[in-house]
């Protein structure tokens, strides 16, 4: 897509990311690993797990590690993953959308915005709990890990957003909790404005437009 033709759209898109901004997935998913350690008699190490947080695809570390490479331990790592999974799930099947969300993107699409989702989780996950909230529906596009070679912190995700709405990046921005998702979307040339949760909250925000306690805060209208 050219420049020109970019220019000539009128769109004005919210981009937002799923897991920690729309529903706090992240504080529910510190929560069980934290008790899984603490069943094996190991501590949970959160410095480590931080650096995770938004990203998605192997980094080096999982937080199964410990747990599955200690003496005498039965289950497989593949194992832990999926019971953390699935106490996961049945967590995050328990929990409603964070403050403002819901309010800003009925005031967002009543104004004329496209509204996408930006997500390093998979197309499941984000589109069963969409639905699940009664929100689905409002969203233009989904992008998720599913459709792009790299998550976050790498740009793909949110070039591939605005590759479908047939946008350039000064034409939207991006609600983003953590540091590798602001990074993403700085990457993507988007700018981003930060909503940090409970477990993101000291991560460096010095990329974002504006870092807001909750999207209640958010006013469009200081953005475009």
């Amino acid at each position: 897509m050219s420049a020109d033709n970019r220019h000539t759209n009128n769109k004005r898109a919210l981009i937002f990311d799923f897991d920690g901004l729309i529903l706090d997935t992240e504080t529910a998913e510190v929560e069980i690993w934290t008790e899984l350690y603490s069943q094996v008699g190991l501590s949970f190490n959160m410095d480590a797990y931080m650096h995770l947080v938004g990203a998605n695809g192997e980094r080096g570390f999982h937080p199964a590690d410990p747990i599955s490479d200690r003496p005498g331990e039965e289950r497989s790592n593949d194992q832990v993953r999926v019971e953390h999974r699935r106490l996961a799930w049945e967590k995050t099947l328990k929990l409603q959308p964070l403050e403002g969300v819901v309010d800003l993107i009925h005031s967002a699409k009543t104004k004329g915005y496209t509204l996408a989702i930006g997500s390093s989780a998979n197309y499941d996950w984000v589109s069963t709990h969409l639905k699940r909230l009664g929100l689905f529906e409002y969203f233009d596009t989904i992008v998720t890990f599913d459709d792009v070679e790299e998550a976050k912190p790498a740009p793909d995700i949110y070039l591939k957003v605005l590759e479908k709405l047939n946008i350039s990046g000064d034409q939207a921005i991006v609600l983003e909790d953590s540091y590798n998702g602001v990074l993403a979307a700085r990457r993507a040339g988007i700018r981003a404005v930060a909503v940090p949760n409970p477990i993101t909250k000291d991560q460096d925000f010095s990329l974002a437009e504006s870092v807001l306690d909750s999207m209640r805060e958010l006013d469009l209208k200081n953005y475009f």
